[in-house]
């Protein structure tokens, strides 16, 4: 099987599979982020993160507890942040969880406000929600929403687009092993 993450990282359970989804370049703003590529059900486990355990915060770790970081440059890292997300991060088991129904094509989201005390780098939130704290730094950083302040939406149409790119993708792979199998 496939896998997303390295060989010097070692198999876990329920880690993510390329199946389900895929990680891309979304745009100038966001960077790279991953594309839901099956539907998943609220309440669903996504995946187990994985990664190298490390004291020091990285652009691409997750805060597993004080001075304790989870650096996962490779595939949980790159779940990209909304203030309204699709999905909640149990530290303690390292498992995403979906805080709603998720429909294919959707990019992964989670709060960097619930898991991080201090991101490595606080940024200008384009999530789009009419919920947006605007600038996102850490829990001990936080924001309080602006009410009446509405952000202009991000566009729904680029997901659908990469979606339907990726599985043209997947399909083409699929057929070119299924001839190499058969030779």
């Amino acid at each position: 099987m496939k896998r997303l993450y390295p060989d010097h990282l070692p198999v876990i359970p329920d880690e993510p599979c390329w199946e389900d989804f895929c990680v891309l370049d979304v745009d100038d703003k966001r960077g790279q982020g991953v594309l839901v590529l099956r539907d998943f059900s609220q309440g669903s486990v996504l995946f187990r993160m994985n990664g190298t355990l490390k004291t020091e915060m990285t652009l691409h770790s997750l805060q597993m507890g004080p001075g304790l970081h989870l650096d996962d440059p490779y595939f949980a890292g790159k779940v990209l942040h909304s203030c309204e997300p699709n999905s909640w991060l149990d530290t303690e088991t390292r498992l995403f969880i979906a805080t709603r129904n998720i429909a294919a094509g959707e990019l992964l989201t989670m709060d960097y406000d619930e898991t991080e005390d201090v991101l490595f780098r606080s940024f200008r939130c384009c999530c789009g929600s009419s919920r947006c704290r605007g600038t996102i730094g850490g829990r001990l950083v936080r924001q309080p929403v602006r009410r009446g302040r509405r952000r202009q939406s991000v566009s729904a149409e680029l997901p659908a687009k990469l979606y339907a790119t990726v599985m043209a993708e997947r399909q083409n792979f699929a057929d070119q092993l299924a001839t190499a199998t058969a030779s």
